[in-house]
């Protein structure tokens, strides 16, 4: 009985992907899974077979590549002057947010309850309020075959480079150089995985 539940819900996941592709002119995908109380808002670009979990929430530009996981709750919050784009075969698990300019490689894996942030809130005049003096979207860069733990942050202006991997609950500031084990807040390297 279980296995027949899996199928069905496999099923209907295929058949809203299907649907959402067929009626929306700002939606591109093959093979696109939707599971339940997904919103997409804006235009957005899909591979085959991507995944959406349940719950999760997409506004503007998004463009996530072929077999790339989505996981439950995940939000991506985009400008639409830039975009957020997910590599091939990358998973983001639940909970976590990506906000602002984007750019994730291959094969990444993004652990639960991680916050991406691709942008930042001037506040050089001390006179003038915050949130009147704009926002900046300088961009994270993440490059392929990279691990985040659970409850990591990305603060704008980091690159976080090919094979490396982010211990859980580091806070990233500055960016990581391909290869390195870092933890810690602020993120640190701490070893060396080329050695």
């Amino acid at each position: 009985m279980l296995k027949l539940l899996n199928y069905k819900r496999a099923l209907l996941s295929y058949v809203r992907g299907f649907f959402v592709t067929l009626l929306s002119s700002q939606v591109r995908a093959k093979g696109l899974r939707i599971e339940r109380n997904v919103r997409l808002t804006g235009t957005f670009k899909f591979g085959r077979n991507v995944f959406l979990s349940d719950n999760v929430i997409m506004y503007r530009n998004i463009i996530i590549d072929d077999d790339s996981y989505i996981g439950d709750n995940v939000e991506f919050r985009c400008h639409s002057s830039v975009a957020i784009k997910i590599g091939k075969k990358c998973t983001v698990n639940k909970n976590s947010i990506l906000i602002g300019k984007v750019d994730i490689g291959d094969d990444v894996m993004i652990a639960p309850d991680c916050n991406i942030i691709g942008a930042s809130h001037n506040f050089s005049e001390s006179k003038k309020l915050i949130r009147e003096q704009g926002i900046e979207r300088k961009g994270v860069v993440i490059e392929d075959n990279v691990w985040l733990g659970a409850k990591v942050i990305v603060l704008d202006r980091v690159s976080i480079g090919t094979g490396s991997v982010i211990g859980a609950g580091s806070v990233v500031t500055k960016s990581i150089p391909s290869y390195s084990i870092a933890v810690g807040n602020p993120c640190k390297v701490v070893k060396r995985r080329d050695k």
